[in-house]
């Protein structure tokens, strides 16, 4: 089970493949969606793509200890986050524990549960300076796989499906 984490990017484009590709490969995809991901796709797509419920809030239900809770008692159901694609500002704030949308508490969650984390790095390439790098480098030495960017044509873009899918 991957719980698929979309962030503000114009690259969460790609999300309905990349879920469907997981699917292919017998995964079972469940979508949670920052609010700036769903002005961008709307999440009755992701709903369509992988056949469950997208979340784009936490409720009383507390999707994201469902998802990435407790793992020692087995009460995550999620066996692999991935945070694609993910924004400067979205890696920052889990870089620096910050948890105020339903993406960056799931990877809260997630960390603290032992779960694999991968992040997607999108973004203008104006926006991955030494900032950005630093947090994706404290990120890596706290245990998270951080996959790309590829940088071209001005932006720094999300690593390619194949990648992605081989990574996952």
């Amino acid at each position: 089970t991957i719980c698929m984490c979309l962030t503000g990017s114009v690259a969460c484009i790609n999300s309905p493949i990349i879920a469907r590709e997981l699917m292919r490969l017998g995964a079972e995809v469940i979508v949670t969606m920052s609010k700036a991901a769903t002005e961008l796709i709307n999440p009755s797509l992701m709903h369509w793509a992988t056949g469950n419920p997208v979340i784009t809030k936490l409720t009383g239900a507390v999707e994201h200890v469902f998802l990435a809770g407790d793992r020692p008692n087995h009460l995550g159901k999620a066996d692999l986050i991935l945070v694609c694609p993910s924004t400067a500002n979205t890696i920052s704030k889990i870089a620096n524990g910050i948890d105020d949308t339903p993406v960056t508490t799931v990877v809260s969650t997630a960390f603290g549960s032992f779960i694999p984390i991968v992040i997607v790095p999108a973004m203008h390439a104006s926006m991955f300076h030494p900032i950005i790098e630093r947090n994706l480098s404290k990120l890596k030495e706290c245990g998270i796989n951080v996959l790309g960017p590829r940088l071209s044509e001005g932006k720094a873009k999300i690593a390619k499906v194949d990648d992605i899918i081989d990574k996952v």
